[in-house]
């Protein structure tokens, strides 16, 4: 034998030796080797030192290596879930990023701020008396820039150029007014909430409007407002508010710049997007102690499999994959009066206004918060719908409802938004009763400094308040989170700052000191205490394993059975293996020796598909199998065609050498070009089918890879052996 052939030899041996090692792991699963449970049970609760002998290999296996293959939801059932990344939230979060950025830049160049220091209070109002940044819908993806001071509104725009657009990276500019225009006018009369009318509005108008006092108490003074529709504008807050009665005004579109996010960038957001939210559900699940749970994405969906998921933990995981667990860290409005002068007639049934004086907002200052307070069950708000099997909605679902109203109205004061958040019910017995209240929130710190979030987190645990002696969640920020949250605390001392996860209020404690690296979230001492140490445990899992991206809604959730997998798996199963030994005995029979080498190959071919399977964690589903058992037909179609070329080869009279020599030679571009096209087929069903005919295709897919190589590389080397090592003269081949 030549020295090629036993390089060959080696390739082979190593590929038999590597697929014996990916498929360990599958093997334990199943029972073969070790105590898989033990194993599990212990890298769960981290004691993997108790273990010994082959349990201690399976748990390092398991947790350095980790490739095995898992039975799919059809064979032992399990959890199915279908999710979509909510792309609006995450545009609208870009937005949002970038005004904010905009206007600290715009802060340095106006010589308001210093380069690179956050603007404190005083600064910001500066800068927002002279510019204001507003944000469109997420289909428009404007970012607007309003230039309200009259004297100086043409130099500042001319701020706006493109070295300062082109730092961003994302943004473009759609165009720019330099004068501001008239649209109408009106004179304010007491007591009033008017609307403005005017031909001069131009439907689905975007970009702020500027209304200014021209005669009156409050001559001179300007105020940024906003359109509700086509040709109508309705004030933000009571008239009476921005002008005196009598006071004539008018309304102008102010000088301003119109940028728009790139459509390149937001190509890369929803990228970015789907893939970290597919990675942190991989990653939560994974906390929970389940490795088996397939996730993979497709365009903006997201589909999670958990097979072997029973009911008893259905609940936990898709509560915990669900969690968008979006911590932010924002800053009381405390001093605002929004709350306390609504009129008492718009609040609807149910809704209380409450106060709680004495509350800190700022140093050395102190004021009365003004809430809204819903504390029991009700009637539902208008397009709200009650809980499956009640007749009424929530405490929580009634005060949202008129939240959102609020909110659509545009009566909530421009760069704020309300937030809800638990708040204890004195009902006698019911000592865990909760109702919930409204928080006014700054969209941003009002200190300019960057927004801090859970991206900046590092880690978090479960701790004990020394104080209360309950559950309090412990966190840790990132270098970079470290320094904003240093950067907004000293700006805001003395002032509430609010602990926000998925936009509900978990604690709003006063900024007694600057804050570094080191952090608590409270949860609430007037629930049950096992309840707040569940809610802990969980709060803990999604923040380690990293807050989603953008906000995922729920399109499908299934608890499947297990019994339709055993049914159809024993008869799926037996269909492949009668099919397989068939293939193999018609092959021994018929080929002779060189239908025992294709039945070698067949075996090491249903290795090798196995072995990568596992090295890419697949799951194996009944269209699997039959991928499978199609798969063991074309490779032996791949040693079907070489035979028959060697057996054509000694009928001409060519020695066994020579014969197989020709053989593989001119069968190669043949089996290549059948197994080519069907390959192209299998990406095609992989590309478009449903999740059942993408695991058909992908064994398909893996099983001609393997095939051309078990049936054109190893039977060449097993050939090799029979002609050239033994020697054989007169080749059996049928």
């Amino acid at each position: 034998m030549d020295r090629g052939w036993y390089l060959r030899l080696g390739v082979v041996v190593a590929a038999i030796l590597g697929a014996l090692f990916l498929l360990l792991q599958t093997g334990h699963r199943a029972g073969w080797f070790g105590d898989h449970e033990a194993v599990t049970a212990a890298i769960r609760e981290d004691r993997v030192g108790e273990l010994g002998g082959v349990d201690s290999f399976f748990a390092w296996l398991v947790r350095k290596v980790d490739r095995q293959i898992t039975p799919g939801l059809d064979i032992q059932g399990g959890l199915r879930l279908m999710y979509t990344v909510d792309m609006d939230a995450a545009i609208e979060d870009r937005q949002r990023a970038r005004a904010q950025q905009l206007l600290r830049r715009l802060g340095e160049r106006l010589d308001i701020i210093a380069e690179g220091e956050a603007p404190d209070e005083a600064e910001l109002e500066r800068i927002r008396a002279r510019v204001q940044a507003q944000i469109g819908d997420t289909d428009s993806r404007l970012v607007v820039l309003n230039f309200l001071s009259a004297d100086t509104a043409q130099a500042d725009m001319g701020q706006v150029d493109h070295d300062l657009i082109s730092r961003f990276g994302d943004l473009a500019e759609v165009s720019r007014a330099e004068q501001a225009s008239e649209l109408a006018a009106g004179s304010a009369s007491a007591g009033s909430r008017e609307s403005l009318t005017g031909a001069g509005f131009e439907p689905n108008a975007f970009g702020g409007l500027l209304l200014e006092v021209v005669s009156g108490a409050a001559q001179g003074q300007r105020r940024l407002i906003r359109s509700n529709n086509a040709t109508t504008i309705r004030l933000a807050a009571p008239l009476e508010q921005a002008v005196a009665p009598g006071d004539r005004f008018r309304v102008l579109r102010p000088p301003h710049v119109r940028l728009r996010l790139q459509e390149e960038s937001i190509e890369e957001l929803r990228t970015v997007a789907v893939n970290q939210a597919q990675e942190t559900i991989k990653s939560r699940i994974a906390e929970l102690g389940i490795s088996e749970a397939n996730v993979r994405s497709r365009d903006i969906d997201i589909n999670v499999e958990v097979p072997g998921a029973d009911e008893s933990r259905f609940q936990q995981i898709r509560d915990i994959i669900s969690q968008t667990a979006r911590l932010e860290f924002k800053i009381c409005d405390d001093g605002n009066s929004f709350i306390a002068d609504l009129p008492a007639r718009d609040l609807p049934d149910g809704v209380q206004r409450q106060a709680s004086p004495g509350v800190q907002a700022g140093e050395g200052r102190t004021v009365t918060d003004n809430y809204l307070f819903v504390d029991s069950a009700g009637p539902c708000p208008e397009g709200v719908t009650p809980p499956d099997g009640e007749t009424q909605c929530t405490a929580r679902q009634r005060l949202l409802g008129f939240v959102r109203q609020l909110h659509a109205e545009g009566r909530v004061p421009d760069g704020r938004q309300l937030a809800l958040g638990r708040m204890p019910v004195d009902m006698g017995d019911a000592a865990d009763a909760v109702g919930w209240r409204t928080y006014l929130l700054y969209d941003q710190p009002p200190n300019g400094s960057d927004a801090v979030g859970g991206e900046h987190l590092e880690d978090a645990s479960v701790g004990t308040d020394p104080q209360s002696q309950q559950p309090v969640v412990l966190f840790s920020m990132k270098t970079e989170g470290a320094r904003l949250m240093a950067e907004l605390t000293q700006g805001n001392l003395q002032r509430r700052m609010a602990v926000v996860l998925d936009d509900e209020v978990k604690s709003a404690p006063v900024i007694q000191s600057r804050i570094g690296q080191n952090g608590q979230i409270t949860l609430g001492s007037f629930r049950d205490f096992q309840a707040i140490q569940r809610e802990a445990r969980d709060l803990v899992i999604v923040l380690r394993a990293g807050a989603l991206p953008a906000p995922i809604i729920a399109q499908n959730e299934q608890l499947i059975g297990p019994t339709l997998g055993q049914d159809s798996v024993q008869r799926g199963a037996m269909g492949a293996l009668i099919g397989i030994a068939l293939v193999l005995l018609f092959m021994a029979i018929y080929y002779e020796v060189a239908g025992l080498v294709a039945d070698a190959m067949v075996l090491l071919n249903l290795l090798l598909m196995m072995a990568i399977m596992a090295f890419f964690n697949n799951d194996l589903t009944l269209p699997g199998i039959a991928g499978i058992a199609l798969t063991v037909g074309m490779a032996v179609d791949a040693n079907v065609l070489i035979t028959e070329r060697i057996r054509e080869e000694l009928r001409m009279g060519k020695s066994a050498r020579a014969a197989v020599d020709q053989g593989f030679g001119r069968a190669f571009w043949s089996i290549f070009d059948s197994q080519l096209t069907t390959f192209i087929a299998g990406v095609v069903l992989f590309q478009y089918g449903s999740p059942e005919i993408q695991g058909f295709a992908k064994t398909l897919m893996i099983g001609i890879a393997t095939s051309l190589f078990t049936g054109v590389f190893c039977s060449r080397v097993m050939f090799d052996w029979i002609v050239r090592g033994l020697r054989v003269s007169r080749l059996r081949v049928g």
